[in-house]
């Protein structure tokens, strides 16, 4: 079948981001997120990486002034580990 038209790009982001997100997951599923209500931004910050979710109606700010709460889940660069979780508004 052939395309229509030019698709809708969702979203273009550094390979490397998307090993955090994926690591995030979980978390976001057991807090029984809908990741569709949200924005995805991938933050490095010194030896740490913080992937949050956030429902900004607007793309400036790190907290959740939208509908749904936020959440930021920090890991450590070198170790990968997750450091923290935790709910934003």
């Amino acid at each position: 079948m052939a395309q229509q038209g030019p698709g809708n790009e969702l979203a273009r982001l550094p390979g490397k981001a998307l090993r955090w997100i994926h690591k995030a997951e979980p978390v976001f599923a057991e807090k029984n997120l809908n990741v569709e209500n949200y924005t995805v931004l991938v933050i490095e910050e010194g030896n740490t990486v913080i992937v949050i979710l956030t429902s900004n109606p607007t793309p400036s700010g790190r907290g959740s002034t939208g509908n749904f709460p936020g959440y930021e889940v920090t890991f450590s660069k070198k170790t990968g580990k997750m450091l923290s979780v935790h709910r934003t508004r």
